[in-house]
């Protein structure tokens, strides 16, 4: 897997060192990768990337015992800025001066998507650092001999082989909202860092100190009065995020649907990428698929549909293994339909690739399921909203919630806490945010890098990602406002607007209206078009229609590998339960196939990973 990897320790270095080529090896399980590693007495550092990216933008090169990974947007600037100038040319020689001049302070000026490692031979100090939401995952382990890190958790495992235990808090965030929440893995005693801080081990003493260097709630200070002002500042704010995204050597390609995020993204390139490939993928005569051939059309992009065919239907639980191992089995599938669109990136020659991910930031009612509604408005404290959220349906109570206690065995629920209801409480403590905005900040720094992330990671096998609406330039503009002003699709509209406006007479695939229909239109135009789509009507139906394969398939599989005399889940949750829930989504009494899910990614994981069950 593309990513950072790393390992200090002061006690046997060769020790240290086997550890990390074992976790190294296991970075390298797919093709297409290279290396760059930095190392010295007792420690090691490493960044994996995709080899069709070359060189270009890479820390490790050189001296410098530096590694990074990801984007950096303003070198330039920060080349401009330093006291002593740097003459090499590697971004790796740049980071070290930077942080010669500054120490850890000189994080808080890199503005793009990455993670960063680094080592101070003289102070003996291993330094880690994410960016301000979080882009690139960093696990990280302390150990009695050392300590160890890494963007792929299967690996840090494989290189810190005491980390063999599941941890119940995680798995008990899993099946009460669909993701594992805080800093929280499914490994015990391995975390995950932090959006915007920076993590210190000191060889030494052994110790790990966490140091935030934003303050993710400073964006929402309202510093916008006028409406129409901040309007054109996120209009501007988005041109501009676009830019930057746009801002490689390699092919530039995005993923199109017939919805509203990657249209505006869309819009914004305009003129600045002549060469754009967009590709859609869905059920042959698809509302995306008819939609995102006209917006295609209308900007002149190299446009290629991929259908979803049953070939790719017939293989349901290899699908799920493989997506699994790629998500480190934290990320819960909406269709599985994310392994064919990975597939489908091998026949397009890109390498850079821009997702609409965030954009439901910019139209908080439909940032599901941490949206905002009448009722999120009404509340008066954060308490009240942490119980709302839990009670309405969330990732896996589509339709109906089901206590811990029914899930989990009587002897383990003790251990497993109370799941995504105390995880919420957890996170946003001590917040100074009113409900609303809570509701955008837990999306922003818990859902993005918990779910939408791990997601990314599949794609990130194969091309670089990046992100426009997570833009931090961009987010501060856009969350800087009431936010009600970012609560309906205006913004999205405003920005197609001022690029490209021909874009708004083409429907919106949600709503059947188009891009540019007002309230009354919308809510008239989405009844037709919610019927057409029941009806399976061509041009209108989803993108795709699985429900049902997913069902038997997900219920063939989970009968098969969770009700095994060696099942590893049964440690957790008792057979008869399991039989409980596939009779209930059998009969169709109650669906819990997102719950059954979750079950079979532990499952697939654990067996894996050689996890076993919590102490």
């Amino acid at each position: 897997m593309p990513g950072l990897l790393g390992r200090a320790t002061a006690r046997d270095p060769n020790e240290g060192a086997v550890r990390f080529d074992t976790a190294l090896a296991r970075m390298q399980r797919h093709r297409g990768l290279a290396i760059q590693q930095v190392d010295g007495p007792g420690w090691r550092l490493a960044e994996i990337h995709l080899a069709t990216l070359g060189q270009q933008g890479r820390g490790a090169a050189g001296p410098a015992p530096v590694v990074f990974h990801g984007i950096l947007h303003n070198e330039p600037a920060l080349r401009a800025d330093l006291r002593a100038p740097v003459a090499a040319s590697s971004l790796g020689a740049l980071l070290w001066q930077m942080y010669m001049e500054r120490s850890v302070e000189f994080v808080r000026d890199l503005e793009g998507e990455f993670c960063l490692a680094l080592f101070d031979e003289a102070s003996q100090r291993l330094i880690l650092a994410t960016d301000p939401i979080g882009s690139h995952p960093l696990y990280w382990r302390l150990e009695p001999d050392g300590f160890m890190f890494g963007s792929d958790l299967s690996a840090l495992l494989r290189g810190a082989p005491g980390a063999t235990r599941l941890d119940l808090r995680a798995v008990a965030d899993y099946l009460t909202g669909g993701v594992v929440l805080g800093d929280k893995t499914l490994a015990q005693n391995v975390q995950l860092l932090d959006p915007g801080t920076v993590l210190t081990y000191d060889v030494r003493t052994g110790r790990v100190t966490l140091q935030p260097y934003i303050d993710l709630q400073a964006l929402f200070d309202e510093r916008w009065t006028n409406e129409s002002d901040y309007i054109a500042a996120v209009q501007a704010a988005f041109a501009g995020a676009v830019e930057r995204a746009l801002a490689a050597t390699a092919p530039i390609g995005l993923s199109l649907s017939g919805g509203l995020d990657s249209r505006a993204i869309l819009s914004a390139v305009d003129g600045l990428a002549p060469d754009l490939r967009t590709y859609t993928l869905g059920v042959e005569g698809c509302a995306d698929q008819v939609i995102a051939e006209q917006l295609a059309r209308v900007v002149g992009t190299r446009h290629q549909y991929f259908p979803i065919d049953h070939s790719y239907l017939d293989n349901f639980l290899g699908n799920m293994v493989e997506m699994v191992s790629l998500t480190d089995g934290m990320y819960l599938s909406h269709g599985l339909t994310e392994m064919l669109a990975v597939r489908a990136l091998g026949q397009i020659d890109i390498g850079v690739l821009l997702r609409g991910h965030g954009g439901e930031l910019a139209k908080a009612h439909l940032a599901w399921p941490l949206h905002t509604d009448r009722r999120v408005y009404e509340l008066s404290s954060v308490d009240e909203l942490i119980s709302y959220l839990a009670e309405r349906p969330n990732l896996v109570f589509v339709q109906n919630s089901i206590p811990l206690a029914r899930l989990l065995r009587p002897d383990v629920l003790p251990r497993a806490g109370g799941g995504m209801r105390e995880s919420l409480a957890a996170v946003v403590a001590g917040t100074r945010l009113t409900p609303a905005q809570c509701c955008s900040y837990l999306y922003l720094r818990e859902l993005n890098r918990r779910f939408t992330i791990p997601s990314l990671e599949l794609f990130r096998t194969r091309v670089q990602v990046r992100l426009p609406y997570l833009d931090l330039a961009f987010l501060k503009v856009l969350l800087g406002a009431p936010t009600r002003w970012r609560d309906s699709t205006r913004i999205h509209q405003a920005i197609t607007l001022a690029g490209c406006p021909p874009l708004l007479k083409i429907r919106n695939s949600n709503t059947g209206a188009s891009a540019d229909a007002g309230p009354v239109a919308e809510f008239v135009f989405d009844k037709i078009n919610s019927l057409l789509k029941k009806l399976n009507v061509r041009g209108y139906r989803h993108y795709h229609n699985f429900d049902a394969w997913m069902r038997k398939g997900l219920l063939d599989s989970v009968e098969s590998e969770l009700l095994a005399p060696d099942a590893r889940v049964q440690a957790f949750i008792s057979s008869s339960t399991v039989r409980d829930l596939v009779r209930e989504t059998r009969s169709g009494t109650a669906d819990r196939s997102y719950v059954l899910q979750v079950l079979l990614n532990l499952e697939l994981w654990q067996r894996e990973n050689g996890i076993e069950a919590a102490a």
